[in-house]
């Protein structure tokens, strides 16, 4: 529920001022002839939730068939990141080499529009909301990436499902006015603002993936010194480590290693309903789906010195232990 929570956010935020950019032309042409703008715009936005949720699902069972490994999930999270940043360049027109992140719609939708072949005033709407799918913008790729890396059908319809519902209060609200809205200087800061702090939390997670020491979590961890060390139990020649899994995060009271000590790891959940339930050690490429409730064993052996990260499936929820000697 934690994914989904943070898919309508990121739609709810820089999802739908992003997509607004470069969608909010097919609703308003889908709404600029009626008198009752409510209807039609329900109609696209029922229409736009519909295709999104479909595509994500399509892409899901695609991660699910291939079974997309942690390390491509990693690459392709930092690649999201580094598209955002890019992307929110190009909004402030820092230079025009980023204008590559424009996604252009297809010259057909723009036919369609102009020769108004479509009459009915509730099939216009229809159309063209289900055609936004041809014109995802820059945070929709990320969160459509993402619904591949879920590996399920289900979660990556249930991604984008609750990722398009968070943008359409966006375009509900302001997409009859874009055009006006998108004059102002502070908006359009505000806007590139957002997409770029996703992006550095995009990429961030990409390196928590991929087990790099170079994350956020321990530059904070670093500077603030908020790890005393901590060593295991051993009992019979094995270390003996615990670590709790919540909903929003791991805990545990042990934070330095033995090397070339044995390790039972032990992770007890208590309700786990988030991607804290996919465990993973990049690494040691460990990886464990967790029960809702009750303890999972996992046993290795470190070798080397240094950080052994571990993470949640998403790069989300991390912790780590010292390798020494």
């Amino acid at each position: 529920m934690n994914n989904l929570l943070l898919a309508f956010i990121t739609g709810l935020t820089s999802g739908g001022i992003s997509c607004v950019t470069v969608q909010g032309g097919l609703l308003a042409s889908s709404i600029s002839k009626e008198s009752d703008k409510y209807k039609p715009t329900g109609i696209f936005l029922a229409s736009k939730l519909f295709a999104y949720t479909i595509l994500g699902g399509i892409l899901g069972a695609f991660g699910e068939a291939f079974n997309i490994s942690i390390g491509v999930q990693a690459i392709l999270q930092i690649l999201i990141g580094l598209f955002m940043l890019a992307t929110a360049a190009r909004i402030l027109n820092l230079h025009p080499i980023f204008n590559f992140t424009a996604i252009k719609p297809p010259k057909f939708i723009f036919r369609l529009i102009r020769n108004n072949k479509i009459k009915d005033s509730s099939l216009t709407p229809l159309i063209l909301g289900f055609l936004t799918v041809f014109i995802p913008c820059g945070v929709t790729q990320a969160m459509l990436i993402l619904s591949i890396g879920s590996g399920s059908a289900l979660n990556g319809a249930l991604i984008m499902l609750f990722f398009t519902l968070g943008t359409s209060p966006v375009f509900f609200l302001l997409g009859l006015t874009i055009e006006k809205i998108f004059k102002n200087a502070i908006l359009t800061k505000i806007a590139a603002a957002t997409v770029a702090i996703i992006g550095l939390l995009s990429i961030n997670n990409g390196q928590v993936l991929r087990g790099s020491p170079h994350t956020f979590q321990n530059y904070k961890s670093v500077l603030t010194n908020s790890s005393p060390n901590q060593g295991p139990t051993i009992v019979n020649g094995v270390q003996q480590v615990e670590i709790i899994a919540k909903n929003n995060g791991y805990t545990t009271k042990t934070n330095v290693l033995k090397k070339g000590v044995p390790v039972k790891l032990v992770i007890k959940s208590q309700n786990v309903q988030s991607c804290a339930r996919s465990f993973i050690i990049p690494t040691l490429k460990i990886n464990k789906i967790l029960p809702t409730n009750g303890a999972e064993t996992i046993e290795f052996t470190p070798e080397e010195l240094g950080q052994l990260s571990f993470s949640c499936g998403m790069g989300m929820y991390t912790g780590s232990f010292n390798v020494i000697e």
